[in-house]
């Protein structure tokens, strides 16, 4: 859909419509429906239908360049149909003027004459109209689009530096241990940054990569706290030709391990992670202690970024929840991915 709308709009396209619209236009009375004399002979471009084309062709871009813009796009439909008709009518008359002046063997009713040019006139300039519509409807489109993609290259742009701030948190928690994992986090560390800079640039990558992106994450953690925690992932083997946008299932576990460990007994995490025909199902379950809990600047930038992303990206596609029970907190997330080719 958006390659229609950018070739669409494309300034070589715009003059092969106005061509399509003018050849008709033109065409029909000079050449397909030729005035004919008392012998039969057929008589192209006679002074009268030359003067009714070139006043239509001054009307029309009147009423795309001038009319249009001022009355029809500022919702004035009165003033410009008033406009419109006021032309189709001086058309008319020319024409019909010119007709008694220059093609004096036709006996034409004058009246008739007007009544049959002014037809004419706003046939054409419905058409006109119908164009100038179309043409803005897809300008529309294309702005909307233009506008989406910015948000969500923003919206991304998010995601980054905020993972990283609470991910190298774990990460200078080990420094301070002067731990063994220490090595072992930092390579787990430069998984993550690898799919962050080389992956996450693709406007879709493959579901298989980002299960792969949240396991790197997953060992990291289970590296920084070891058995402090009960940490469970589980996930069934999903189709290769299934596609999300990147880092879009990890505020979810991220927010999970920043609220789930601390002052709490026995934490434990539980994340699980399934497709079936077409729906992704991502459930995190986690304790959290709610005498206890953490806030700082950056608490819920990555679920707000989520929740934008999602209502942009799965329009009616979607459903997120969160629910607290019992020292528990529950977040559920379904997607249905109908999109089974890499970026469509």
């Amino acid at each position: 859909m958006s390659s229609f709308i950018v070739m669409l709009s494309n300034k070589r396209v715009n003059l092969i419509l106005h061509f399509f619209l003018w050849v008709p236009s033109i065409g029909v009375p000079l050449f397909l429906l030729p005035l004919k004399d008392g012998t039969g002979k057929p008589e192209f471009f006679s002074i009268s239908k030359m003067v009714f084309t070139v006043a239509q062709i001054i009307v029309f871009y009147i009423m795309v360049y001038y009319l249009y813009p001022r009355y029809f796009l500022k919702k004035q439909i009165k003033e410009y149909l008033i406009s419109l008709t006021s032309l189709c009518i001086l058309i008319a008359v020319i024409s019909a003027v010119a007709v008694a002046q220059f093609d004096t063997r036709y006996n034409t009713n004058l009246w008739v004459g007007i009544t049959i040019k002014f037809l004419i006139s706003m046939a054409v300039m419905a058409t006109g109209t119908s164009y100038m519509l179309i043409i803005h409807f897809i300008r529309d489109q294309r702005l909307q689009q233009e506008n989406l993609k910015t948000e969500l290259v923003f919206l991304r742009s998010q995601v980054s530096p905020h993972f990283m701030f609470n991910t190298l948190n774990s990460i200078v928690s080990l420094a301070r241990k002067k731990s063994d994992k220490l090595e072992p986090a930092l390579l787990e560390l430069s998984n993550l940054m690898h799919y962050m800079l080389y992956e996450s640039d693709e406007e879709k990558v493959c579901l298989r990569k980002e299960i792969d992106y949240i396991q790197s994450y997953i060992d990291l953690q289970t590296l920084r706290f070891g058995h402090q925690v009960r940490i469970t992932f589980r996930t069934n083997n999903p189709p290769e030709d299934l596609y999300i946008e990147p880092m879009l299932l990890i505020p979810l576990i991220e927010n999970a391990f920043k609220h789930g460990i601390g002052l709490i007994e026995d934490p434990e995490i539980t994340i699980n992670l399934e497709v079936h025909s077409g729906q992704l199902t991502l459930t995190v379950l986690n304790k959290f202690n709610q005498h206890h809990e953490t806030k700082d600047k950056t608490s819920g930038i990555g679920l707000t970024n989520l929740e934008r992303r999602l209502k942009l990206l799965y329009p009616n596609k979607h459903t997120i929840s969160a629910v607290k029970k019992d020292n528990y907190f529950n977040a559920s997330l379904k997607i249905y991915l109908n999109d089974q080719v890499s970026g469509s």
